[in-house]
């Protein structure tokens, strides 16, 4: 604050000084105009005098210069030509017709200006008129030489400076003057407020009572916020030392301490803060009248939730989590280990009957080859069952780098390891592919997702059935593989992505696959982030869609 009244007292103070200095220096500069053609006009009259009776002469204008205090003199003939002029005779013969001065007086009888003289190189005040003497007519041009703005301005300059420094040195005595008297009380009541400890602050100054009296409801409304933030703060820590997801701590229906929105969604909690609906579960109910911790189940809106009561004196603490996932996992879990099971305990058990039968010798040679061939093949089976789900767990953990994928070349690659298989069953098979379509990805995940999606089309497609693979290309390049096979039912089209889900509802039935094959499909598209979807109507045939939906940041 001193900084600032110092800086503003010098800003007056020197503009003013400047306005000031400006104002008298053209005051005194036209002053001064005004006193040089005053005495001309009196030279005019004297040496008018002196020449009309004595002559006009070099020598004489010189003489009358003289005695008139070196004023210029110089006199010219009625048609403007120098006759005399004192300064410098050089100039005798030649005109000055043109000059403002003897024009105004030729054209009426005196005239006066104030410019730069082109003969002297400087600033003069001249005064014209004309005489007769002798019978003939003359002009007397009296000039006196004067000083500009700019050397007025020159002359007035140190004293200027001195006004200057004055004024510096009374400007830093005000400010400090001025800002002790002002800021002195203001930095008592402050100081005061400091060391208040809370108490209320006084002043006897009457502008700062205001001021005294803020002070005081704002440490007030401070201490109200820190006794509420102390009580905020000790429900905050039982909140979060429960906490899970949603939670809710209350007395009763109706008297609600603190709900998060989690919970405040889950239990319909209104804006008149009761727990209206909540309170007419029978359940609830009981335990909460038993005021003993446990813990319940609910779904709502397809989603499961634990519910967990908890007490603390007189106050309930309910902890709400979401456990869909948990028990969606636990089923699938289930599911896993029944399914891979099933899968295994047929080719074990074929391979342990024939084995036990080899080992008993009761087979002929051409029954024990058979045999052999059987626990061969189921040995693969099994051997390709471990494979698949190898694979399938490996995916999300696959960090390999992409690369720029040929998929018009990898589809037809992948369709024609199956021709053997679709001659065989009189399949009518057609590819449209465009060419030169390009995926980024990895080419083994691509072959499997082509090799599953193909690998369905035959096994479940009907004799003499047709088969259409197509890929379009563009921006988000499309791969088709249509069939006219058995069809999925409506209900069977959530579920034929989840593993060792089969759509002839038998494990290795007749189409001899595991359930694997479209959950990887799956798998490797939400991974890379494509779209996968499914149409199909029972016994006319399904048709399966890859999108491959371009990444952020993915050249196209």
């Amino acid at each position: 604050m001193k900084k600032r009244i110092l800086l503003f007292s010098l800003i007056i103070t020197i503009a003013g000084i400047v306005l000031i200095t400006l104002l008298y220096t053209g005051i005194f500069y036209q002053s001064g105009i005004a006193d040089s053609e005053r005495y001309l006009t009196v030279y005019a009259g004297v040496a008018e005098a002196e020449l009309a009776e004595s002559g006009v002469s070099q020598k004489r204008a010189e003489a009358v210069s003289q005695r008139l205090n070196g004023v210029r003199v110089t006199v010219t003939d009625e048609g403007g030509v120098i006759l005399a002029d004192s300064f410098d005779a050089s100039l005798i013969g030649q005109s000055r017709a043109d000059r403002p001065e003897f024009s105004d007086a030729m054209n009426g009888g005196e005239g006066g200006v104030v410019r730069e003289s082109t003969t002297l190189s400087e600033d003069m005040v001249y005064y014209c008129r004309g005489f007769a003497a002798g019978g003939q007519q003359y002009y007397l041009r009296v000039g006196v030489a004067t000083g500009s703005v700019f050397s007025v301005l020159g002359d007035a300059l140190p004293t200027i400076a001195l006004c200057l420094a004055l004024d510096i040195l009374f400007c830093f005595l005000f400010s400090w003057i001025a800002t002790g008297a002002v800021l002195r009380p203001v930095e008592a009541l402050t100081r005061e407020a400091a060391l208040s400890g809370g108490r209320q602050v006084h002043t006897k100054y009457k502008e700062l009572q205001p001021v005294a009296k803020m002070m005081n409801e704002m440490t007030a409304e401070i201490e109200d916020k820190v006794d509420r933030m102390r009580e905020d703060r000790r429900v905050e820590t039982l909140v979060l030392d429960s906490m899970e997801h949603g939670i809710a701590i209350f007395r009763d229906a109706e008297d609600v301490i603190l709900i998060n929105r989690t919970a405040a969604r889950f239990l319909g909690y209104d804006t008149q803060g009761t727990l209206a609906p909540f309170a007419e579960d029978a359940e609830v109910a009981a335990v909460l009248a038993a005021h003993e911790p446990a813990t319940l189940l609910r779904t709502q809106g397809g989603r499961n939730h634990s519910l967990r009561f908890t007490f603390h004196e007189t106050v309930c603490v309910l902890l709400i989590t979401d456990i869909t996932e948990q028990m969606a996992a636990a089923r699938s879990k289930n599911e896993f280990i029944a399914n891979v099971t099933h899968e295994m305990n047929t080719p074990l058990t074929s391979i342990r009957g024939f084995a036990e039968l080899m080992a008993a010798g009761t087979l002929s040679p051409e029954r024990a080859q058979g045999a052999a061939k059987t626990i061969i093949k189921q040995s693969d089976r099994l051997a390709n069952l471990v494979k698949s789900i190898i694979n399938f767990s490996q995916i999300d953990s696959d960090e390999l780098p992409d690369e720029d994928v040929n998929l018009s070349e990898l589809v037809r690659e992948a369709a024609s390891v199956f021709e053997p298989k679709i001659r065989k069953r009189n399949i009518a098979f057609t590819m449209n592919v465009e060419e030169g379509v390009c995926v980024r990805s990895r080419r083994e995940r691509l072959f499997e997702i082509v090799n599953n999606l193909v690998s369905n089309a035959v096994r479940y497609n009907r004799e003499g059935g047709t088969l259409c693979v197509s890929l379009t290309g563009g921006k988000e390049p499309v791969l088709v593989v249509r069939d006219t096979g058995i069809g999925i039912a409506e209900e069977d089209k959530e579920r034929i992505f989840d593993r060792f889900y089969t759509v002839d509802k038998s494990h290795g039935g007749g189409g001899g696959g595991f359930g694997l094959g479209l959950a990887i499909v799956k798998k490797l598209c939400k991974r890379a982030g494509w779209v996968l979807s499914v149409e199909s109507e029972l016994g006319k045939g399904t048709a399966f869609t890859v999108r491959f939906v371009q990444r952020k940041g993915e050249k196209a």
